[in-house]
């Protein structure tokens, strides 16, 4: 049986106190969240030699995660990806949303849920934060209820389940933001990490980075990981694809039927034999392989610098843009509609 460990992290620049929430297993594994951004903040899972390793990369203080460019283990919402321009229509009403990255917005704006001091409660060994978004904040309509409830079990299994209900239409499509790095945090790039995605198609972008409208077949692309290969074949492409971005910054079209969990992708950390299944209830997972990471050793947790590719993201999600893209399965929640999601990272 599970166990949860509390302890006082640090003072945001509001004032506000954090806390640390720590989910220990039989066997000594641990996943450690924080109530500001119902964030990630470490993973302990043990090795092929029985060594327990902090496969999620972090910050040291929580100053970085009130600054926290690169979304590090943050729960992300209202709306993960890319808006084009930061606009939408929604029954007749156009709405306009903060510009923050290059000319869309990116993972729920200036302030999004990553940013934000959640309620907690603890249920049954699990760890569930609660909130509100209210109307009209960073642009969304509708005061939106959200709840977000981790659990770690014996298996190795850490499961994250998102709830949230509206009283408007609204958009919502929430992921969690964690950087993987099955041979430690501290160990470097995993470009060597092998990986495996189930899926036969992804969603190209334009020079914007945002969805062309287009599903694209991944045979014969940089993208295809039917089988696995390492991550550095992708990276290594001169496809223009893989030029936009600097490397893998995608969704892939999940091998979905009906609203079951499905296995997203599989990763195997090289040296330490870790190995990472994902899956999800959600149509996709956008795939991020920390393109533009650099992060001092000052600001990260084991005083270690992170730099580009030292981490890969797996943010099952809706895809990008859907709410302008009539193509894509949508991301508007009806008003009073319950929004359900689950996903889950399963360890061996």
């Amino acid at each position: 049986m599970s166990k949860v460990e509390i302890r006082d992290f640090e003072t945001t620049s509001k004032g506000e106190n954090t806390h640390l929430y720590t989910i220990v297993n039989n066997i000594g594994e641990s996943v450690t969240v924080c109530d500001y951004g119902a964030t990630i903040v470490s993973l302990m899972i043990k090795d092929k030699d029985d060594n327990l390793t902090d496969v999620v990369l972090g910050y040291k203080h929580i100053a970085d995660y009130e600054n926290n460019g690169t979304y590090f283990g943050g729960t992300i919402g209202r709306c993960c990806g890319r808006i084009a321009n930061g606009k939408f229509t929604l029954e007749g009403k156009a709405y306009t949303l903060p510009i923050n990255n290059g000319n869309n917005h990116l993972h729920g704006g200036n302030v999004g849920f990553n940013r934000k001091l959640w309620n907690t409660k603890i249920e049954n060994d699990s760890v569930v934060f609660t909130m509100t978004s209210a109307d009209g904040e960073e642009g969304y309509p509708g005061n939106l209820k959200v709840k977000v409830k981790y659990t770690f079990d014996n298996d190795s299994t850490l499961t994250i389940e998102y709830g949230a209900v509206s009283d408007k239409d609204t958009v919502c499509n929430m992921t969690n933001h964690s950087y993987f790095n099955l041979n430690g945090d501290t160990s470097g790039s995993v470009i060597n990490h092998l990986l495996k995605v189930n899926s036969k198609s992804y969603i190209p972008i334009n020079k914007n980075l945002i969805p062309t409208g287009e599903i694209t077949p991944t045979k014969g692309s940089p993208f295809d990981f039917s089988e696995f290969k390492e991550v550095e074949t992708a990276l290594n492409s001169s496809d223009i694809q893989i030029s936009l971005e600097k490397g893998i910054d995608h969704m892939f079209v999940l091998n979905h039927n009906g609203d079951d969990l499905v296995l997203a992708s599989s990763l195997i950390g090289e040296k330490t034999g870790i190995n990472l299944k994902c899956y999800t209830t959600q149509k996709g997972v956008h795939i991020y392989s920390a393109n533009y990471v650099d992060v001092p050793l000052t600001e990260s947790k084991h005083s270690k610098a992170y730099k580009e590719n030292s981490g890969i993201c797996f943010e099952t999600q809706g895809f990008p843009d859907a709410v302008n893209q009539d193509i894509f399965p949508t991301t508007v929640i009806k008003a009073n509609e319950k929004y359900k999601q689950t996903t889950k990272f399963v360890f061996n």
